[in-house]
């Protein structure tokens, strides 16, 4: 009786260590979307913007509104220090009122002059809260000196409106989040 109850002990031991070491890597979130004080407004020139919280689906979330009088961009910029993982997926809640534009997601590192990104073209805003997510592979090198490669660290974080059919609107945003991924 007592090889049997120190035989399952080892077991279990065994079993909660295998655990921990195959459990995935936990969720970073980068963002609750509580408190807009650490995102900046960054429009171009002829666009009237606004960053501000607003109801989201779990508290708070990021308000960004908009007015393009021409063509033009609207950006939420939030300086983060972000090591990336081998494999991971950024992912977001997103719901908007606005005609059908161009969301991009830029990830920037220390320099601030690369630039990495996710382009959603032709964005019928969904008035539900929805899930948009970027895997890596889905993030390509944009611009910058470096010309390309892998981005390790992220320093700040972008989300754009660019103008396509142009207009105003309102875009928010919740629970920004990175997702380790296994590799």
């Amino acid at each position: 009786m007592r090889v049997r109850l120190v035989a399952a002990a080892a077991l279990a031991i065994l079993a909660l260590a295998g655990c921990r070491e195959g459990a995935p890597p936990a969720v970073v979130v980068i963002d609750a979307g509580e408190d807009s004080t650490p995102w900046t407004a960054h429009p171009a020139d002829g666009v009237v913007m606004g960053l501000g919280t607003d109801a989201g689906e779990r508290g708070r979330a990021l308000r960004l509104d908009f007015r393009f009088t021409g063509g033009g961009w609207a950006i939420a910029r939030r300086a983060v220090d972000l090591e990336l993982p081998e494999d991971y997926t950024i992912r977001f809640r997103l719901r908007g009122e606005a005609p059908v534009n161009t969301l991009e997601m830029k990830l920037l590192d220390a320099s601030g002059e690369n630039v990495w990104w996710r382009v959603w073209r032709d964005v019928a805003w969904p008035a539900d809260w929805t899930t948009f997510s970027a895997r890596k592979r889905q993030i390509e090198f944009a611009w910058g000196p470096q010309g390309g490669g892998e981005l390790r660290r992220v320093a700040a974080i972008e989300f754009a409106v660019t103008a396509g059919t142009g207009g105003q609107g309102t875009v928010w945003i919740d629970d920004l989040e990175l997702v380790p991924r296994e590799v």
